[in-house]
């Protein structure tokens, strides 16, 4: 693969940090856009670089808290920038799609796919991170940190309404192929949730099957766009010997700025996938 020193996008970046080593960039060229992705490389490599797959509205610096502590323990990692999510992706493609996002996940999986056994997926990128681990049998490791998982029918709409619509539907995430896939891995999983995601809709006066969404809770305004029922269908979809659960306390869906916020938090977190991927 060919290694960029510098990014000519640092520009449009959410978080311009230095890292604790050597970082560096691979371009790839699609269908009348490119995209580029972030290695990161540790000074004294413990395990294979792990395969990020960011969320939505999110680039390669928005899990910088957790990745940049991974890189210090040894686990480098690769990030790409997915279309229809961030500035550092525009223009991307014209109407993308978790399909296309999918499939620039794909291309840049490549680079390190023979050594790659770890796969990490945020939020949007939990559901993308699972199709992508059904197609790749040398995986044996899954990261989901505050996982969504969408109808399968909804992967080829576009962004925006469109994708919207699909993806409210009640009980409609139920119709993915994931639970399956996951009931057969023969890997691990690691399920990072928020205590104030994933709670029950009808307990805050929503629809069944739906997320309780944005809501004032224990003192502050809280964000729960994952229905409690994706979570409970993952928990029983992985055979219980294969899987870890990390809760963290006093944090909603937005764990990539709990992190942020609360560096030691982010130290705890860091340490748990680290014995994770390590063990």
């Amino acid at each position: 693969m060919h290694l960029e020193a510098t990014s000519t996008q640092r520009s449009t970046w959410q978080y311009d940090e230095p890292t604790p080593g050597t970082e560096r960039f691979i371009s790839e060229t699609f269908d009348g856009f490119q995209q580029q992705a972030r290695l990161l490389i540790p000074d004294q490599e413990r395990a294979a670089p792990l395969f990020v797959i960011g969320g939505a509205r999110s680039d390669f610096t928005r899990l910088n808290p957790l990745l940049y502590r991974l890189q210090q323990q040894g686990i480098g990692s690769l990030t790409g920038n997915l279309s229809g999510h961030s500035l550092a992706a525009e223009p991307g493609a014209p109407q993308p799609s978790l399909t296309t996002n999918l499939e620039e996940a794909q291309r840049f999986h490549r680079h390190i796919a023979e050594r790659c056994q770890t796969l990490l997926g945020h939020s949007l990128g939990g559901a993308i991170a699972l199709k992508l681990a059904a197609q790749t049998p040398a995986i044996d490791k899954l990261v989901l940190i505050c996982p969504a998982v969408y109808p399968d029918a909804a992967h080829q709409a576009p962004f925006g309404p469109a994708f919207t619509e699909a993806i409210r539907q009640p009980y409609g995430f139920l119709d993915c192929d994931s639970y399956e896939f996951l009931r057969k891995f023969q890997g691990r999983v690691l399920l990072v949730i928020g205590e104030f995601d994933g709670l029950n809709s009808r307990a805050y006066g929503q629809g069944e099957g739906t997320s309780a969404g944005t809501l004032w809770l224990a003192g502050a305004q809280r964000y729960s766009p994952i229905p409690e029922e994706v979570t409970q269908a993952l928990l029983r979809a992985v055979p219980a010997p294969h899987l870890e659960c990390l809760l963290l306390t006093d944090c909603d869906h937005g764990i990539a700025a709990h992190l942020r916020d609360k560096p030691a938090v982010a130290d705890q977190v860091a340490q748990v996938v680290a014995e994770f991927i390590l063990g």
